[in-house]
């Protein structure tokens, strides 16, 4: 399913629609402008004309308002069309496996499919599965440290009892230290199918096959 034409419309109509407002304030503009010009004149005193200076000064600022209302029109639509054609070539990865940086992983028959990387000087890391009631459920220790290396997390989805965990969505928690007991950065990922690619907001996202919904910011390998 691709939501973005739907959105994209409601997005060019919504520009559309505040271009012409700006556009009709503006001819408002010029006519209340136009009108004080005409019964100034009008009115004057000969002896004291008007200081036409000023109106042709007035004048120059409506025009540089209204080039700059219709520039922004033309942004805003070459915009939509840049991000459509965005969206459209998102479309391609619908099907495909994604590797995307989050900290949930998807327990499947008794695995998972999640990478970690630390950054250097780990001395110790440790990772935490929390199921969707906030229990931690299973606690590894002694994961590899080697830096700057996507590394393999494995988990059997056994609770520190030994007891099957339910298939699903569980978040995990990764936890580097150094020597003096310091965090290290840490970053996890894990691969998806992608199931939809939807347009928002000016950005690509992507619904995988367990219904998280991922930025294509985060996403940083296809197959």
């Amino acid at each position: 399913m691709l939501t973005s034409p739907l959105l994209l419309e409601q997005a060019q109509a919504a520009s559309a629609s505040n271009a012409n407002s700006s556009l009709a304030r503006l001819g408002e503009d010029y006519t209340s402008f136009l009108t004080l010009l005409t019964a100034q004149i009008q009115n004057q005193d000969p002896l004291s004309p008007v200081d036409s200076t000023q109106f042709v000064a007035q004048l120059a600022q409506l025009s540089q308002v209204e080039q700059a209302v219709q520039s922004n029109d033309r942004l805003e639509q070459l915009g939509n069309q840049i991000a459509a054609l965005m969206n459209i070539e998102g479309t391609n990865l619908i099907g495909q496996q994604v590797k995307s940086q989050t900290n949930l992983a998807e327990l499947r028959d008794g695995a998972i499919q999640s990478t970690y990387a630390v950054g250097e000087g780990a001395v110790e890391v440790e990772a935490r599965f929390i199921d969707p009631t906030g229990r931690v459920v299973r606690t590894l220790n002694g994961l590899s440290t080697e830096a700057f290396t996507e590394i393999p997390l494995e988990w059997n989805g056994l609770d520190d009892n030994g007891v099957p965990q339910l298939d699903g969505i569980y978040t995990v928690e990764l936890i580097a230290t150094d020597a003096e007991g310091n965090q290290i950065e840490t970053e996890l990922s894990r691969t998806a199918e992608v199931t939809e690619v939807i347009f928002q907001n000016g950005e690509i996202l992507f619904r995988l096959s367990d219904d998280e919904i991922v930025s294509s910011v985060t996403v940083l390998s296809a197959s």
